[in-house]
């Protein structure tokens, strides 16, 4: 044992898994590193959901995880790499060529508006997640 602790000591514990969480095994159980952190810090296991603040989910210093509801959660989602506009909740509809603005409230989808400028259709959409609550770094790319 004292071998494999000496070839491996200061390397990071567990594996990323296909969702890129960082997962650690103790007694042939998987737990995310993340939910670990928030253990040994608080002593107590998380009540709610673990939020990655800065958006890496590999970044599990217990400064930029919190613990919140999964609606406060999905409030500080990443840009996805699906997103076109580069802008969560702003949309081009070519049939009218224009820009439109959306957001989920009690999970249903509610249109801002419609735009000829796409600055516009950001400006509504930011302000609408202002008033709403969201989290300043919802919809930007995870830090690195």
């Amino acid at each position: 044992m004292k071998a494999w602790n000496t070839r491996y000591a200061g390397s990071r514990a567990g594996k990323v898994n296909s969702n890129g969480y960082l997962l650690i095994q103790i007694n042939g159980k998987s737990y995310r590193a993340h939910r670990l952190a928030w253990l040994a810090s608080h002593g107590e296991w998380p009540t709610q959901h673990i939020d990655h603040i800065n958006g890496n989910k590999l970044d599990n210093r217990i400064t930029n995880l919190r613990d919140v509801s999964s609606l406060e959660n999905n409030r500080n989602m990443p840009l996805l790499a699906s997103n076109k506009s580069g802008r969560v909740g702003v949309s081009w509809y070519s049939a009218r060529s224009e820009w439109v603005a959306h957001i989920k409230v009690d999970g249903r989808q509610k249109i801002l508006g419609r735009f000829k400028s796409k600055d516009l259709a950001i400006a509504a959409r930011e302000a609408a997640e202002r008033k709403l609550g969201f989290h300043p770094n919802h919809g930007r790319l995870p830090a690195a």
